[in-house]
């Protein structure tokens, strides 16, 4: 199977709040009618966003504000439930395989865009092909690389236009081959902008429609998006789907800047803030009380050690400099609460996730100078923290170090640049030290966690290697079932972190705060704030 590739990297402490599970003011993850009503019908709100990098193609959409308006006018094939990790159907009927290779995927029937063209199989088969093409460069193409024929679309003169593995067998019926048996296939398919279908009239005028995109869910697109400004949706009365649209309009705000939005909030212009800045957390809880949501979005964060660089050699070296960081009181002090220690690869939320998965983990000062001492220390007694500044990571950087230099004795320099050019200066393999690594989860799957940053993935900045690491992932890939693949990726977690080229350091939240206009505001893991569902009480 051709390995998936991905570069959904998280630039910001506050602002990486792709995927959660529930850790709110409330015990179901938001609020709620307090007598158990249905939620009222009506009205409009605003909430914070910032600038989408493209609505059309939805195979450009690779950030959480694009991801969160196409989840709201689209309606996904398939979901997963973030408490009971259940698959639940929305345009699809089922998605079956006898043997984990060749999947049928049954459409719920009578389903319209929003410019009245039927979502037949047609739509998505055309979708598909025109996402996984390479030379129309979508960002989440790759997600189609375990398609039989996908290939074949890559590269400069491709050999072929439409991927093998896909056929339409009649209007509501898709076959999809894969290269190899993958288990976790359903749950890829809950990643909405890789696999959302396009209505001929986008697929004619892909442009016009990034400006209005043409969806299918129960809210549409009332007006072309007023970029830098707003995207406005608008309840669309003809949807027979089952998801919900209570308030007749929602409008996103762009904003530039987290305090800016918390600060329009306070003056009552703003309903919803996604995503409070750190420096705000406090002032924030305190006059939202109920209001307030802190929530485990599964983002993580890692510090990678590049064994092209001979310091980091040594397995010993690498444990040592993970044992003497203080994950607690960083996340705590320095990071506001609003990140939890890891202790794995795989988020909380994910099921195969353990809390004491990493040995070397653990605040040790004794053990890490033993190590380290061991090892013989770290010539010329310095090491770099490489990192993004435009993402707020120079408290939590310095910690680090100074964690080194207290426990270690050892010297610490920070070297950052933008997003943009770190990330290119990681892919090109030339870190000056150890670097920062993040990850903002695709679907709720351990190996989502795992292939792209230790395995064959774009996201392996370390240059990690291991073929015993690599077997097992695919021998989970293969597996029956979703479930009988979980231990097995455990398995490769464990090779992975007995190796630690990349400690596991943090898992993030994001923090919402709503106005009092508004009720049944919840979060969920994958379609983020769950619009449709929220009342206007006021």
């Amino acid at each position: 199977m051709g390995r998936r590739t991905s570069l959904r990297l998280g630039v910001s402490v506050a602002a990486i709040a792709m995927v959660a599970t529930a850790c709110s003011g409330s015990d179901d993850g938001g609020s709620s009618d307090s007598e158990g009503d249905s939620a009222a019908t009506g009205g409009s709100f605003t909430l914070s966003g910032s600038e989408p990098e493209k609505l059309a193609p939805a195979a450009d959409c690779y950030s959480a504000d694009c991801s969160q308006i196409l989840s709201t006018i689209f309606t996904s094939l398939v979901s997963v439930d973030a408490e009971t990790q259940e698959l639940e159907y929305g345009a699809a009927e089922s998605i079956d395989s006898p043997d984990a290779k060749v999947w049928t995927v049954k459409l719920r029937p009578g389903m319209k865009f929003h410019n009245g063209e039927p979502v037949d199989a047609e739509s998505y088969v055309r979708a598909w092909n025109y996402y996984a093409y390479g030379p129309n460069t979508t960002q989440v193409g790759f997600f189609l690389s375990p398609v039989q024929g996908y290939d074949d679309l890559q590269g400069k003169q491709p050999k072929a236009k439409e991927l093998s593995g896909v056929k339409v067998v009649d209007d509501t019926t898709i076959e999809i081959t894969l290269d190899e048996a993958f288990s976790q296939w359903p749950l890829i398919m809950s990643y909405a902008p890789a696999f959302i279908p396009m209505a001929q009239e986008c697929f004619d005028d892909v442009q016009a429609c990034n400006e209005q995109p043409i969806g299918t869910g129960p809210y549409q697109m009332s007006e072309p998006w007023q970029h830098n400004e707003s995207v406005t949706m608008e309840k669309w009365e003809d949807y027979e789907g089952d998801d919900p649209a209570n308030a007749d309009s929602i409008e996103m705000l762009m904003y530039a800047d987290l305090k800016t939005a918390f600060r329009d909030w306070q003056a009552g212009n703003l309903d919803i803030v996604d995503g409070v800045d750190p420096s705000q957390v406090e002032q924030a809880q305190a006059e939202a009380g109920e209001r307030w949501l802190s929530v485990d979005d599964g983002s993580y964060t890692g510090l990678g050690f590049p064994t092209y660089i001979d310091m980091f050699d040594d397995v010993r070296i690498r444990r040592a400099l993970s044992m003497a960081i203080d994950r607690e009181t960083i996340a705590d002090r320095i990071l506001m609460g609003q990140s939890t220690p890891a202790m794995d690869y795989i988020a909380p939320f994910v099921p195969g996730s353990r809390d004491d998965a990493c040995e070397y983990c653990v605040y040790d000062p004794e053990e890490a100078k033993r190590l380290f001492d061991e090892a013989g220390g770290i010539p010329g007694n310095t090491v770099t923290i490489f990192f993004n500044n435009d993402g707020g990571h120079e408290g939590w950087t310095q910690a680090v170090g100074e964690g080194w230099k207290n426990v270690l004795g050892l010297d610490y320099e920070l070297a950052s640049i933008p997003f943009t050019p770190w990330l290119n200066t990681l892919d090109e393999g030339k870190s000056p030290g150890a670097y920062r690594q993040s990850w903002i989860p695709d679907y709720p799957s351990p190996e989502n966690y795992l292939d792209p940053m230790y395995g064959e993935g774009s996201a392996n900045y370390s240059r990690y290697q291991s073929d015993e690491f690599l077997r097992l992932i695919a021998e989970a890939d293969a597996a029956p079932s979703i479930e009988e693949g979980i231990p097995i990726y455990q398995e490769a977690a464990d090779v992975a972190l007995e190796d630690l080229q990349v400690a596991p350091l943090f898992f993030g939240k994001t923090e919402i705060v709503y106005s009092e206009r508004l009720d049944n505001v919840n979060y969920d893991p994958l379609q983020q704030i769950l619009l449709g569902e929220i009342s206007v009480t006021g």
